[in-house]
């Protein structure tokens, strides 16, 4: 055999070994990219099932907790606003009744909070020392504004 027979096989056999490795190196990658999609795939599945357990956790830990108490909140709301109408109530029966002008609980009534009240704290009297006449009798209305458990109501039933 000559040098360039021996080339020729040598050679010959180098681009075949290239042809094969070419296609056998495309199968491979075929398979890796086939595999990095599974895990793609089942690491989306994982991260959608960890999403819906937090969610699952957020709302029995701090959604219904809160539901809870802003419904608490509301039942104190509507009671105290059945309380202030049945004060408004009484007190308007009490300013027609004949002996309103010394009934202590409407002088109560009329007196300012100690708060808006001037000359260091002292009422303002008037005729044979009762406090002075303020005008209305209307109460301030509001919220629930605190001052008691949640659900005491004076006399309410719930």
């Amino acid at each position: 055999m000559n040098i360039s027979e021996v080339l020729n096989v040598l050679l010959g056999g180098g681009l075949v070994a290239t042809l094969v490795a070419i296609s056998t190196l495309r199968a491979t990658i075929r398979k890796a990219k086939a595999e990095s999609m599974k895990a793609e795939a089942d690491a989306e599945t994982v991260r959608m099932d960890n999403t819906e357990h937090a969610t699952r956790i957020l709302v029995e830990n701090i959604v219904k907790p809160l539901k809870e108490e802003l419904n608490e909140t509301r039942r104190c709301l509507d009671a105290s606003k059945r309380e202030m109408a049945r004060l408004r109530k009484a007190i308007d029966t009490a300013n027609s009744c004949k002996h309103h002008d010394d009934c202590p609980v409407l002088v109560g009534v009329r007196d300012k909070p100690k708060s808006e009240r001037g000359h260091g704290g002292k009422r303002e009297t008037g005729v044979r020392g009762q406090p002075a006449e303020r005008g209305s009798t209307d109460m301030v209305g509001g919220g629930c504004a605190g001052g008691g458990a949640a659900g005491d109501t004076a006399g309410g039933t719930e």
